[in-house]
């Protein structure tokens, strides 16, 4: 134990340091802005005191791991309505989609990983338990937890080859795998990985990916149904170029302005920001001069859109509701090196997916989807134009491809149900 000892001595002289070192920015911010003041104050483990009751804390690092808690947390209430649940995040965009999608629920900052102040943010929510989506591991909020015999488990898990080398790096001086009760992982491969850190094999267990669960469905249409959207786009083919960077559109129109099969074909424009939409409009009615380019703002309900149209979208938030009004969906990101948007939408709406070259965020996604002839890569735009004109002109393949893309993504729905089984069977839920 004395190693140990001395490593975690080491672990807090360096924190403490990093601590000092940063004390006059933060104070300098604290003194500037109310909001920033409150988080440091809820970082330093000053949450609310809570009530001693059964408490489930679950937490996430930011805003795609919060997100991925929805389908878990519903069924988590589902399965135990007289538990309560606490849900922390780190960083401040976190917080607020915490907040957002979890509005009944209380929210908190995960605290700074100093002894003193891990120890009041436990005393102060009082879990019985935590669930660290993905991976978050902290030495002493581990060390924490063990002594005040709170079980902690990872759901969700998933490491890189990068992060395992950290580790075993570290893993002499600071072992903390041995103080998780539950390693929830999402496939094989990220099983293989926890074991050759030498994580005890009884407590790894496959259990899929909850971003599945949260998918949408192509049953759930009433939102579409009722929205002006079905009578914008409905009855016609339509392509959508989805969560575009900059350069994509543009690269887009300037090609198809050489292709005329694709002037029976609306086109809808989504840009990945929004803000881009007023320096990008000009460029798009320059690169297409022959089309209508129209604002999505400055439509009217109860009209069809012109044939020619090419609706740039200047709100947010309604991306769902293009899916399901589109014929093909290019995603954006992929024609320039940042590595691609999520692809998983727009397939479980039945809509077939187009990307380019760069997917390195979402390779397993892209591989399944390949599998079943619901995604095709392009190496550059006018490969996709073809391939989205093949799907576009023949309509019943376009749909038999959306429905294989749909039906395998269902497939990978009940993580869910699985993550709470395990939970049980690992002593950190009480059985159903």
């Amino acid at each position: 134990m004395a190693p140990r000892r001395g490593s975690y001595f080491l672990y807090d002289l360096a924190l403490g340091l990093a601590a000092l070192l940063l004390l006059p920015f933060v104070a300098l911010r604290s003194l500037l802005s109310i909001s920033f003041r409150q988080g440091v104050r809820e970082r330093m483990g000053f949450v609310p005191s809570l009530q001693s009751q059964p408490r489930v804390l679950l937490h996430g690092v930011s805003v795609g791991e919060v997100r991925a808690m929805r389908p878990l947390v519903a069924e988590l209430r589902l399965q135990y309505p007289d538990l309560d649940f606490v849900i922390s995040s780190t960083t401040r965009s976190g917080i607020e989609t915490a907040h957002k999608v979890f509005p009944h629920l209380t929210v908190g900052r995960f605290p700074v990983d100093l002894r003193g102040v891990v120890s009041r943010f436990l005393k102060r929510v009082k879990p019985t338990s935590v669930i660290l989506v993905e991976l978050e591991l902290w030495p002493n909020f581990l060390r924490a937890c063990d002594h005040m015999d709170i079980h902690v488990a990872i759901l969700n898990g998933r490491i890189t080859e990068k992060s395992i080398r950290g580790y075993r790096r570290v893993q002499r001086f600071l072992p903390q795998f041995d103080r998780i009760a539950l390693y929830g992982v999402q496939n094989d491969a990220y099983a293989q990985r926890f074991r050759s850190l030498n994580v005890p094999p009884d407590r790894i267990r496959i259990l899929g990916n909850l971003k599945y669960d949260m998918l949408p469905t192509e049953q759930d249409a009433l939102e579409w149904l009722q929205s002006p959207w079905k009578q914008w786009l409905g009855g016609a083919s339509n392509l959508a170029l989805a969560s575009t960077h900059e350069s994509e559109e543009v690269d887009w129109l300037t090609a198809l302005a050489a292709e005329p099969r694709f002037d029976a074909y609306r086109l809808v424009v989504v840009p990945r920001h929004p803000k881009r939409v007023e320096g990008l409009l000009p460029r798009l009615q320059a690169a297409a001069p022959q089309r209508q380019v129209l604002l999505r703002s400055q439509l009217q309900e109860g009209k069809s859109l012109p044939q020619d149209a090419i609706l740039l979208v200047d709100t947010f938030g309604e991306l769902e509701l293009i899916f399901r009004s589109s014929q093909v969906a290019f995603l954006g990101g992929s024609l320039i090196p940042h590595g691609g948007q999520n692809v998983l939408e727009p397939a479980a709406l039945g809509c077939p997916v187009l990307i380019g070259p760069h997917f390195e965020n979402f390779i397993e996604e892209v591989e399944l989807l390949q599998a079943c002839g619901g995604l095709k890569v392009g190496e550059c735009v006018p490969d996709l134009i073809e391939f989205a004109l093949n799907w576009l002109e023949q309509p019943d393949c376009a749909i038999a491809a959306g429905q294989l893309a749909a039906e395998v993504l269902t497939s990978r729905r009940g993580s869910s149900r699985k993550c709470c089984q395990a939970l049980a069977a690992a002593g950190l839920l009480p059985t159903p």
